[in-house]
Order: C-alpha cells, then sequence, then structure tokens
C-alpha cells in the first residue's frame, strides 16, 4: 500500500526568513501551505481523535521554534513531516487519546435506516478505521509509527529511521513486531483482517 503524497512546494528562503523573525503574514503563508499535508499524515499515525487540529498546531508551533536550527540537509517537507512524527508519538505514548466518534457512525440513524448505499459504505469504510487504529492503540507508539511510516505513507527504512531519529536496525526491529503484534491482535476482529493485508504482509524493504 502506497500513499498518495501531496505535493507541497519547498517555502522560500524569504518565507523561512519571515517565520524566524516572527512575522506573522509569512508564518501564516507556512501553515496554509503546509497544514493539509501535516493533518493527513497525522491523521493516519493517530487516527481518528478529536485533538487532531490542536496537534497539527502543535506541529507549526514546534516548526517555528526550531527553525532557526533547520539548515536544508532535508526537504522543508521532510524536517516537517519528521517533527509530526514526533507530535503524533509523544500524543499516543502520553495515554490521552480521545476517540472522535463522528455523528455518522452512531448506528441506525436515519439515514443509514434509509438505505443509501453511498453512505452505507462510508460508514463502513470509517467504522473500519475507528476499529483498525483501536487495535493499534494496544502497539507501543514507536513500533505504530514506524509501521504506519513505512506501509501506509510509502517510506523506505532508511527514511523512516531518519523521520523518527533511529537507527535503520531499530526501525526495521519495529516494523517486524509491530506486523507480528497486529497479526495476533487481528485475530480477535477478523473482519479486519482483509481490509489491513498490506500492514502485516511482509516484503522487501524499500
Amino acid at each position: 500500500m502506497r500513499s498518495s503524497q501531496v505535493p507541497s512546494s519547498e517555502p522560500s528562503e524569504r518565507v523561512l526568513a519571515g517565520c524566524r523573525a516572527g512575522d506573522l503574514k509569512a508564518i501564516e503563508q507556512l501553515f496554509v501551505e503546509h497544514a493539509a499535508l501535516v493533518e493527513r499524515v497525522l491523521y493516519r499515525l493517530v487516527g481518528p481523535v478529536a485533538d487532531l487540529e490542536d496537534l497539527v498546531q502543535t506541529v507549526f508551533l514546534e516548526a517555528i521554534s526550531a527553525l532557526s536550527r533547520f539548515r536544508g540537509e532535508a526537504s522543508f517537507k521532510t524536517w516537517l513531516l519528521g517533527i509530526a512524527a514526533h507530535v503524533g508519538q509523544h500524543y499516543l505514548r502520553a495515554g490521552r487519546v480521545r476517540r472522535h466518534v463522528p455523528l455518522d457512525l452512531v448506528p441506525a440513524s436515519e439515514e443509514a435506516m434509509r438505505g443509501e448505499p453511498q453512505h452505507e459504505r462510508r460508514l463502513d469504510e470509517r467504522r473500519l478505521a475507528l476499529a483498525l487504529h483501536e487495535l493499534l492503540d494496544r502497539i507501543a507508539p514507536k513500533k505504530r509509527i514506524a509501521l504506519l511510516l513505512y506501509v501506509v505513507e510509502g517510506h523506505s527504512i532508511e527514511e523512516v529511521a531518519a523521520l523518527m531519529g533511529a537507527s535503520q536496525t531499530a526501525t526495521r526491529s519495529r516494523v517486524f513486531f509491530a506486523r507480528r503484534e497486529l497479526r495476533r491482535l487481528l485475530t480477535e476482529d477478523p473482519r479486519l483482517a482483509e481490509h489491513v493485508a498490506a500492514l502485516v504482509e511482509t516484503g522487501g524493504d524499500r
């Protein structure tokens, strides 16, 4: 399973310099250009949570604070995603995950009772996503984040290691054990197995 990467141009030196100087217009421009990417990645890493918007804000606050240390060795997007991975991991490790269940997921809603096929398909997809992340909540954050960056976001082991500030050996180990734990957890909820095959199937390292 490979992700459809959201294209995001690199910010200009003018924008970065403005952000370092605390220029609100430059900060706003940086946020507008990259918020969708950060939100998408965080959603995939932590799942449907009530705090998602706050987490996006946290990523940008940390990025602005750390911009003086950004030297351009990696792309800005890669650097920003490393911060997003760190924020997501910290959030999961803190154990304050509040799963957000939209009203659409409430069983026997009027729309669902009317039997609208498209609506039902969307409900099924959301229920499955929620159920999957509830299983993933039982896997240690470092292993979970490594697995999702590798499989869902489509990064190589080398890239995941760089994003998480870990060695490639540790990253391979995290992906391996996360897959093993997820396979075990899926025996408790077999209906999910066919929908997350790529997460548990082993293959060559990218």
